[in-house]
């Protein structure tokens, strides 16, 4: 099949934010900035397919923007973190799932059965009118192994987190770097905080559950989100390249956010804020250039 018309080039991994908000889309002028929809990460290395983190309603967006027919197919790969309705409500809407020209492979670390019978369940009666059965895009279900699995030139591992019911996140290597996703994920156990810092050790890019402030923590302590000071505090101890706060509270206001990043900066230097449509691009180094003096990760701007 040839590539989409989302593609990278050059050796270079991209991550675009389709959604990037927690619980509940926003579609409010006072949030629209950083955007409105729940969370979807796309993930692209060159001109390989895309493989999707989570399924919000950014999912939507994204399908929109395919051009996608016969000489246009697409192939991707869908992993959940888990299945509360912010992660998959923007499945049934996703236009590929309703052409002839898509493949369409979903992962998660449940058992592939229960995977597709999860996502079928949305698209039932009297959820919605029609059911994941007639979609027309050629659908596989996948159980992700712990030793994880090879989708092109991306190894792509499963990384147990701490949330109501269960959740898991991703860490995603390539040669034009790493990254780890850690959304969903509320800090204070131990040995799955140690296992995430392991994981997470060395990567160029950490997306971590940004959900509270402290502040607001104190009050919602066992929702399953963390906050931005654990990000920081995360990303040093594992001495990541890139720290992006991520899932934002729906009750959170674009205007409040540059003072939640000037103080996470000083905690953390490279620190941005997640924004829907504005990618992250990390480069392949040639041999002879040092870590040092790579510049490839943009800095994000809050407006």
């Amino acid at each position: 099949m040839s590539p989409t018309n989302h593609t990278g080039s050059g050796n270079q991994l991209k991550v675009e934010f389709w959604g990037v908000r927690g619980s509940i889309p926003t579609p409010e002028r006072a949030k629209i900035t950083l955007g409105g929809n729940t969370p979807c990460t796309v993930i692209q290395y060159d001109n390989e397919p895309v493989v999707i983190l989570d399924g919000g309603t950014g999912l939507r967006s994204f399908g929109t923007s395919l051009a996608c027919g016969p000489h246009n197919r697409l192939r991707a790969s869908l992993f959940f973190s888990h299945f509360h309705w912010d992660h998959i409500q923007g499945l049934p809407f996703f236009g590929p799932v309703y052409s002839n020209f898509a493949q369409l492979n979903f992962y998660s670390t449940l058992p592939a059965d229960e995977l597709r019978a999860i996502l079928e369940v949305q698209m039932s009666k009297p959820y919605f009118p029609l059911a994941m059965s007639s979609a027309r895009a050629v659908q596989e279900y996948f159980q992700l192994p712990v030793k994880g699995v090879q989708i092109g030139s991306l190894n792509i591992t499963p990384v147990p987190l701490n949330h109501p019911g269960g959740a898991s996140g991703y860490r995603m290597d390539s040669p034009a770097g790493s990254l780890i996703y850690v959304s969903d994920h509320e800090h204070g156990a131990a040995e799955i905080d140690e296992n995430i810092a392991n994981r997470a050790a060395g990567t160029d890019l950490l997306i971590y559950d940004s959900h509270f402030t402290p502040a607001e923590y104190e009050h919602f302590q066992g929702w399953g989100h963390s906050t931005w000071l654990e990000a920081t505090r995360l990303a040093n101890r594992a001495a990541v390249g890139q720290l992006i706060l991520f899932h934002h509270n729906p009750t959170r206001k674009d205007r409040d956010m540059p003072e939640i990043l000037a103080e996470a900066r000083k905690e953390f230097a490279s620190t941005d804020i997640a924004r829907e449509n504005q990618p992250i691009i990390l480069r392949k180094r040639a041999a002879t250039e040092s870590a040092a003096s790579d510049t490839s990760i943009p800095k994000t701007r809050v407006g």
